[in-house]
């Protein structure tokens, strides 16, 4: 029996040392080409080849407070096993506990990271096979980057976890659908036609899609629960014609959804929040960005890195929190319509290297800077900015850039502390068939050179500014001086109509004549502007100029169904009255809204269609119990 008993011992202890059991701590193991594969870094059995790998196995290996990886192998052909090691102290946040680079043939079986930031990063390799392996990070558990499809090819299953979660990766699918995971990392790579819905990836590496096309990512979760130093929510890697929509993305370190060298992509309906940027867009051409929610992030929507012909259209931005709303870096040809923000730091801006962009019909509202301007040669038409610090700046850029021949057509500016500031480097700018509402020379600073106040004949309004206009023509009979430059506006604009001008949002509506049986059983019709999608009734009145709202109709917002959905004051200057419909057009109640008020208002009862109208129109027109709005 004691011979039995030694004779297992000595087997145990032998298959101990032949493993490189745990017992055998080292420093990092550095391995930079296949002359590498040494004792000393740790290999045990193997000649490199295909059938007999190199072989490090077991141990514990300790990165020190300076060391960059823990394990690193890299620009090797050989073939090899990492099998059984244990990382940790890897605290480097651009390092990684084990990094495998410009390698192929390599597997790494049952290995263990902890106490690190980042686990184990995958760079422009291929054929690596990861298995039962467990990751422990406060950083990216499992990152692979390349820039081929064939670089993401791996064989890595759900045997491996991170933050005692699955890991799911998935290569070469083709139509396959991925659907109620909850996990830390979800990749989908080499792939088309791939259905990715109703997935929670919480605190770890988000979701990932790298050359991948014609797939919709579609109702997901992506968000931290926890400080961690992790990246994007989703991450568009070299990816087109996929469809993301629909996702919950709060909390994310960087981007909540980011897109790179990704192009003619969907990204519509989707719900941004606290993330340091709400969607970035590097080097991507061609994507639609529609309908988004952005709420609380660092930067709204960012265009960078030569991005071009993306629009963004019609997503909703806001929060104090957030500094800037829309930016576009080095982008040009790019449309940036129909946006609303608000309570942002700065609105849009387009910096030096954005240039040939179109700024139209955007909302952009109490904030401190509306339109923050050093490109050129870009468009800016059509948007209502107010209750702004200063409604259009161009910083100085003190010689370094020069802000020049952009076009800033038909806006119209309310309610800012000064509408615009044209700095020294602004050259050859054209500024015309604007309206400067109120004292509005004293509201426009130009002390740039030869920037023109007049655009085909067509000069700007000015306010409460004294304009004669002699012979009736709408334009004045004497120019307005704009200081300090003494540049001048040589065809003022006599008057100025709200009905039809570039009121942002608003200016789009629709109208159509709507009719209403009173309380008394009278019928009349009225003509309303309508709102029909999101950002339309989210829009409503917000900023409307005050002293024109007796002479604009009514606004008729249409819901997709029955509801009790809640009003808000905030940033709208004059009280209103609404009316609330039922889905059969009786009446469900009204109300008068206080103006700038931190209320929610709504009706008792459920309701499909609401007309915000003019204080005092409910009584004089009689809206009220037994009213009926007649639908078409």
């Amino acid at each position: 029996m004691k011979r039995s008993l030694a004779l297992l011992l000595f087997i145990c202890v032998a298959l101990t040392l032949l493993a490189g059991g745990s017992a055998l701590a080292r420093g990092p193991i550095s391995i930079q080409s296949d002359a590498d594969f040494t004792a000393e870094n740790g290999v045990i059995a193997g000649s490199g080849a295909a059938a007999d790998p190199y072989v490090i196995a077991g141990g514990e290996v300790t990165a020190g407070p300076d060391d960059v990886y823990g394990v690193r192998i890299e620009n090797t052909r050989a073939s090899f096993v990492l099998r059984g090691v244990m990382v940790q102290g890897a605290s480097a946040t651009n390092g990684a506990a084990i990094r495998i680079a410009f390698a192929s043939a390599g597997r790494l079986e049952g290995c263990t990271v902890s106490g690190s930031v980042n686990g184990i990063e995958i760079v422009s390799s291929t054929g690596i096979v990861m298995r039962n392996c467990v990751l422990s990070t406060n950083g990216s558990g499992l990152k692979v980057s390349g820039d081929a499809t064939e670089q993401f090819n791996h064989d890595i299953d759900a045997s491996n976890l991170l933050n005692n979660r699955e890991i799911h990766y998935y290569y070469g699918l083709d139509g396959a659908t991925i659907s109620g995971l909850t996990t830390s990392h979800l990749t989908v790579a080499g792939s088309r036609n791939v259905t990715v819905t109703g997935n929670n990836v919480v605190d770890g590496d988000g979701l990932r899609l790298a050359f991948v096309t014609g797939s919709i990512v579609s109702g997901n979760s992506v968000y931290r629960t926890t400080p961690m130093y992790t990246e994007h929510g989703i991450f568009l890697l070299q990816s087109s014609d996929n469809t993301v929509e629909g996702n919950s993305l709060r909390n994310n370190r960087l981007a909540g959804l980011q897109l790179t060298l990704s192009s003619r992509n969907v990204v519509r309906d989707n719900q941004l929040q606290s993330n340091d940027s709400g969607i970035r867009l590097v080097a991507s051409d061609e994507n639609q960005v529609s309908d988004n929610v952005l709420f609380a992030n660092v930067s709204g929507i960012l265009l960078s890195s030569g991005s071009s012909g993306n629009t963004v259209a019609d997503n909703v931005i806001f929060h104090a929190n957030t500094k800037l709303a829309i930016s576009l870096e080095q982008a040009d040809g790019n449309r940036i319509e129909r946006n609303g923000i608000t309570d942002c730091e700065v609105g849009i801006t387009l910096g030096e290297l954005a240039t040939g962009n179109v700024v139209e019909a955007n909302t952009i509202l109490n904030g401190a800077y509306g339109v923050q301007l050093f490109g050129s040669y870009n468009w800016i038409l059509k948007n209502l900015i107010a209750q702004e610090s200063r409604g259009i700046l161009c910083p100085e850029t003190y010689a370094r850039s020069v802000t020049r021949g952009n076009e800033i057509r038909g806006n119209v500016f309310t309610d800012n502390n000064q509408d615009m500031y044209l700095n020294l480097d602004s050259v050859a700018n054209h500024v015309g068939e604007n309206a400067f509402l109120g004292d509005a020379t004293n509201l426009v600073a130009d002390y740039g050179t030869g920037n023109a106040w007049t655009i085909g004949g067509i000069g700007n309004f000015w306010g409460s500014t004294s304009v004669v206009d002699a012979n009736g023509d709408g334009v004045g009979d004497s120019p307005i001086t704009v200081y300090p430059s003494t540049a001048t506006d040589s065809a003022p604009r006599a008057t100025w109509t709200p009905v039809g001008a570039g009121l942002g949002i608003l200016g789009t509506l629709g109208s159509e004549s709507v009719s209403i049986v009173n309380a008394s059983g009278g019928t009349f019709q009225m003509s309303v502007l309508t709102a029909d999608s999101g950002i339309e009734r989210w829009v409503g009145l917000r900023a409307f100029p005050v002293a024109y709202i007796d002479r604009f109709p009514g606004v008729l917002f249409r819901f997709d169904t029955e509801g009790q959905l809640k009003f808000t004051m905030q940033t709208v200057l004059f009280d209103l009255d609404i009316a609330f419909f039922a889905a059969d057009g009786s009446y469900a109640g009204g109300t008068t809204m206080k103006a700038n008020s931190q209320d929610l208002y709504t009706a008792s009862a459920p309701f499909k269609y609401a007309i915000e109208l003019p204080t005092g129109s409910l009584a004089s027109l009689g809206i009220a119990d037994g009213a009926r709005l007649l639908l078409p």
